[in-house]
């Protein structure tokens, strides 16, 4: 190739479709009905611009002034650095470089102003592409890779990704085709991780350039070719030319000049309607070329004057000078402000050293008074914090003593419970029913039996815990009484895991038996008979112990109404009491006993009870 490589078309089109096609009809139509000039027409002139730079370029430059001419008269600052930056592209398309580089360094300054880091990103990225085109492609690289350092302190895909594809443009002109390479496909990658398919189109073009520049003809028409249809299907004319142009020259290097011919022609023709002087000056001299190879050296010459002629129009030493003179200006205006800057820095701490060594010795004054009060006031305050402390403590002391009175009280209620009136009075008058019908065994049998119980409740609420298996004895032996009142009209079973049953696994003592007598009292003595009740005990944890009390009787529904037609209905004192002593018994345990009541029913008519706790395991 005679030429350098000319990707300004796919770099525009890399900054401004990241996000998502515009909508041409859309924005078109919104600039039509809205007139006001503020902010919002500003900001659509724009958008509408990033939709002409792969299309019509030729028309972004009237709309770019008004976007300029409205932010300029509402003071909008983001939209003046947002319209100077997108006239600066405007200007490196056409091949204007040193209104380019006046406009890129007129935004910059702007743009450092109000410390907008992805504009300044992108200015920097202008001003490397003008760069390459003075062949100053390593200057190019430097400004990029800064870049690369501010993405890393303000994170974005869509700069990231442009900054990747002008690196892999600057390195192409220094013919470091592996650099070159990596980061367009590091471009590629950003763009296929959001589904960016311009993105991913651009870089493939990009990848076949450089496989032109390897002289690997057949993979770089296998890249080429993935972009044009692309850029075709979705009428990017700029970079649909620029895929031919590159196509040409594979076509070329590959023995098919007749190809070559055809798809350059096409490059030229969108060159030439876009006024896109530069890459039709590269254009003409290829197709020049192409003749030649054919020995059309009548059509060869032809193009060649043409290419002559363009170059001639629109690059001279004189604008290269300026642009040049430009750059030293705002490098040495830029270090003029910085000098300034130090120096009036410098001023400003000679005077506060000035005015600290007038108030040193009035410091040290009042340094000495806050010191003498400090110790004053430390000492007060070690003072009062000790007393708090002390307060605390005894408080703290109260608690806790009123909370094991609470619980205390909660085991006496509990035992009181147990040991309710009407329970002694029934368990006596079996008795002496047995007495009195000379059952003399059977009285002895009983009265042995609640005298064991009434022992057991009296020992087990002083140690405060009880193992399973004596758990389970006191309830067989509490039933046993119970039957009784039920004239033996009561089955009762124990369903005890073998696991839970151990003397080693213990329980708050007098937990379960509330819930049993409940059970008999509100579910099972109203019915008049195939009375049933099932006591099931298993470990469902290392940590857990479940039992499941069931009854047959009537539910808690029929229940309530079987109570409420009564004129003194018994109040549930023992499982009011038991209530309490839950409470007492979670109070700040991280495992807590757990009581669940289900109401069992079967075609919508209440089959009994169910009550489940689940009550963490003490081991001795």
């Amino acid at each position: 190739m005679k030429f350098k490589i000319i990707t300004i078309l796919l770099l525009i089109t890399f900054h401004f479709g990241f996000p998502q096609e515009q909508d041409l009809d859309s924005i078109k139509q919104q600039i039509e009905t809205y007139k006001k000039r503020d902010t919002i027409r500003v900001n659509l002139l724009n958008q509408l611009t990033r939709y002409y730079a792969t299309r019509e370029i030729s028309k972004n430059e009237a709309i770019l002034n008004e976007a300029i001419i409205i932010s300029k008269e509402i003071n909008y600052t983001q939209g003046l650095s947002d319209s100077y930056t997108n006239l600066t592209s405007f200007h490196v398309q056409s091949g204007n470089y040193g209104k380019a580089l006046e406009l890129a360094l007129k935004t910059k300054k702007i743009q450092e102003e109000i410390s907008d880091f992805a504009g300044l990103i992108y200015t920097n990225s202008s001003i490397a592409r003008i760069y390459n085109h003075l062949e100053e492609s390593n200057k190019a690289i430097e400004i990029q890779l800064e870049n690369l350092e501010l993405i890393k302190k303000n994170p974005n895909k869509n700069i990231e990704a442009q900054v990747h594809f002008y690196l892999g443009t600057a390195y192409t002109e220094v013919e470091k085709y592996d650099d070159a390479e990596f980061h367009y496909k590091a471009a590629k990658q950003i763009a296929e991780s959001v589904s960016f398919e311009t993105g991913i189109a651009i870089a493939n073009s990009s990848l076949g350039v450089i496989e032109n520049k390897r002289r690997n003809y057949k993979a770089a028409i296998t890249y080429l070719n993935q972009s044009l249809t692309f850029f075709k299907k979705n009428n990017q004319n700029a970079n649909v030319a620029h895929s031919n142009l590159e196509l040409a020259v594979s076509f070329a290097n590959t023995g098919r000049i007749g190809d070559a011919l055809d798809v350059n022609e096409e490059a030229i023709k969108i060159y030439k309607d876009q006024n896109n002087f530069k890459s039709l000056s590269r254009a003409y001299l290829e197709q020049s070329d192409y003749f030649k190879r054919k020995n059309d050296y009548l059509n060869a010459n032809k193009y060649l004057e043409e290419h002559y002629k363009v170059k001639d129009s629109i690059f001279s030493k004189e604008k290269v000078s300026v642009i040049e003179e430009m750059q030293i200006k705002y490098e040495t205006e830029k270090v003029q402000k910085e000098k300034e800057l130090a120096e009036k820095q410098v001023a400003i701490t000679q005077l506060e050293s000035d005015k600290n060594r007038n108030l040193f010795l009035g410091s040290l004054l009042i340094a000495g008074l806050i010191l003498l009060s400090s110790l004053f006031y430390f000492s007060r305050l070690k003072a009062k914090k000790k007393a708090d402390l002390i307060k605390i403590e005894l408080q703290e002391t109260q608690k806790r003593l009123a909370i094991e009175k609470q619980y205390r009280d909660s085991e006496l209620k509990a035992l009181k419970a147990q040991m309710n009136p009407h329970f002694i009075f029934n368990a006596l008058n079996s008795i002496q029913d047995y007495i009195v019908l000379n059952q003399k065994n059977l009285a002895s049998d009983y009265l042995g039996k609640f005298a064991d119980l009434i022992r057991n409740y009296l020992h087990f609420s002083d140690t405060g815990f009880i193992s399973i298996p004596e758990e389970v004895h006191n309830l067989n032996l509490y039933l046993e009484l119970e039957k009784l009142r039920f004239e033996e009209q009561l089955e009762y079973t124990f369903q005890v895991e073998e696991a839970a049953n151990s003397d080693a696994l213990t329980i708050p003592t007098m937990l379960i038996q509330p819930y049993v007598e409940n059970a008999l009292k509100h579910g099972l003595l109203h019915k008049k008979d195939n009375r049933k009740l099932n006591i099931s005990i298993s470990k469902t944890s290392d940590k857990i112990i479940e039992c499941s009390i069931v009854d047959n009787g009537i539910g808690r529904e029929r229940s309530r109404e079987i109570n409420k037609k009564r004129a003194h209905h018994h109040k549930s004192f023992a499982l009011k009491a038991t209530t309490e002593r839950l409470d007492l018994l979670n109070y700040g345990r991280e495992k807590k006993i757990g009581v669940t009541i289900i109401d069992l029913q079967e075609n919508n008519e209440a089959t009994g009870t169910k009550v489940v706790l689940k009550i963490p395991i003490i081991k001795k």
